[in-house]
């Protein structure tokens, strides 16, 4: 395990952790839950368990399939940065269009108990976002790190991909009153009306898809 390998998995973890589903799951949960802190905690647990659930399942998945298929990496690789390019597109596309921001709202079933494996259905919802996840296990294999020793920093990844809406949670049981606001007027800014065309934003989407294809030929091609 180098500390390259280390310090760009900590990477991909952070991007991974700037997960706005979660984050906004969250900030609901505080606004509208009846009792937020139960709620909030165990939609955590929910949302990390199954993160981490399937982080393993599709390591040792991939590893499985990389010892039958010679290669299999290298081509799930070129998959990844392809795709992301196309999704990267298509975003900067839609972000030089004006369109309506989604609305986030509790389901009234979510409570202190449903609230786990609430959480396990919105983390599978969001399982299309997990690029740096699936690039992340992607790199252990190739590496040919042991699987107890990947096995632990898949733990890690997961518990930095869960920190920043954790700590959301706890800055907004901790100071309700003072932050309560404040979390609402994020989330209808963010959540309700009509967005404007950003070029900017389509800009770096642009970008990106141009970086993701640069990958692709030069490093993984």
């Amino acid at each position: 395990m180098t500390a390259g390998l280390l310090w760009g998995l900590t990477g991909l973890a952070l991007l991974d952790s700037v997960n706005t589903a979660t984050i906004w799951i969250v900030i609901v949960i505080l606004l509208g839950a009846r009792r937020p802190a139960p709620t909030g905690w165990m939609f955590m647990l929910g949302a990390a368990a199954s993160f981490l659930c399937f982080a393993l399942v599709f390591y040792f998945g991939l590893s499985f399939a990389d010892s039958l298929l010679e290669g299999f990496t290298l081509w799930l690789r070129r998959l990844l940065f392809a795709g992301l390019a196309v999704a990267l597109v298509v975003m900067g596309v839609r972000r030089l269009r004006p369109r309506e921001r989604k609305g986030y709202a509790l389901p009234p079933w979510v409570n202190g108990w449903s609230a786990l494996p609430f959480g396990v259905l919105a983390t599978l919802g969001d399982l299309p976002n997990a690029f740096p996840m699936v690039l992340a296990v992607e790199r252990l294999i190739a590496a040919e790190i042991p699987a107890p020793a990947a096995v632990t920093v898949l733990v890690g990844y997961t518990v930095i991909y869960a920190l920043p809406s954790a700590l959301i949670l706890a800055a907004g049981l901790a100071f309700n009153a003072e932050l309560r606001d404040q979390l609402d007027s994020m989330l209808g800014s963010r959540t309700s009306g009509t967005a404007p065309p950003s070029p900017r934003t389509a800009a770096a989407c642009f970008a990106g898809a141009a970086a993701s294809l640069a990958v692709l030929f030069l490093w993984v091609g």
